[in-house]
């Protein structure tokens, strides 16, 4: 499997908090899933991550700062990356850098049912939670490359209703999680706020 790692080095505040939740991403992954591949992508930063000194990192350069819908500055971004990498693995996972997994349930859970095109968890409004899931490529590929991106951003359509439609669309057979055993901050442009998945 592959796992596309996703980070927003961005100048603000919360920046000191950024860099330790995806450090500790870092650390996590290197400890608990190393047999997996990882791709590390910076989607706002055009070079220069303090990522650097632990992954290599993949610089979209494609950050579009005048969209409002930042599902759609990601989906650019893995679209650039995919046009720039030839992926073996039969399977890709993506994660936000800044989840945390509490153990290794999502890759075990995908290890013990296997089969499935998607591995999701519905957040309860007809939506896939999209900081963490895991994807056959092929249908990640076309996801990607298929989804018009300036349409969502013109629309306000989230990354997590755009997965939920592509998988009832394509009538993927999708394996979905009671839970994530994640953790996370959401703080949007408040105080940031711990979540448990």
């Amino acid at each position: 499997m592959l796992i596309i790692v996703t980070s927003a080095d961005i100048e603000d505040l919360l920046k000191e908090m950024r860099m330790q939740e995806y450090l500790k991403t870092i650390s996590w992954l290197e400890k608990n899933v190393s047999e997996h591949s990882v791709a590390w992508v910076e989607t706002v930063k055009q070079q220069d991550c303090f990522i650097e000194e632990h992954l290599p990192v993949f610089y979209s350069n494609c950050h579009n700062s005048y969209y409002q819908n930042k599902g759609s500055n990601w989906g650019r971004a893995i679209e650039t990356f995919l046009n720039c990498a030839d992926i073996l693995e039969d399977y890709v996972c993506h994660l936000t850098g800044r989840y945390h997994f509490l153990d290794k349930h999502f890759f075990d859970t995908i290890q013990n049912n296997p089969g499935y095109d998607l591995y999701a968890k519905d957040d309860g409004h007809s939506q896939y939670i999209a900081g963490c899931f895991a994807m056959k490529t092929e249908h990640f590929i076309n996801w990607i490359t298929e989804t018009d991106w300036d349409y969502l951003n013109i629309m306000m359509l989230n990354l997590e209703k755009s997965l939920w439609n592509f998988s009832r669309e394509n009538k993927l057979k999708n394996f979905e999680f009671d839970n994530l055993n994640m953790e996370w901050n959401i703080f949007g442009d408040g105080n940031p706020i711990r979540v448990f998945v």
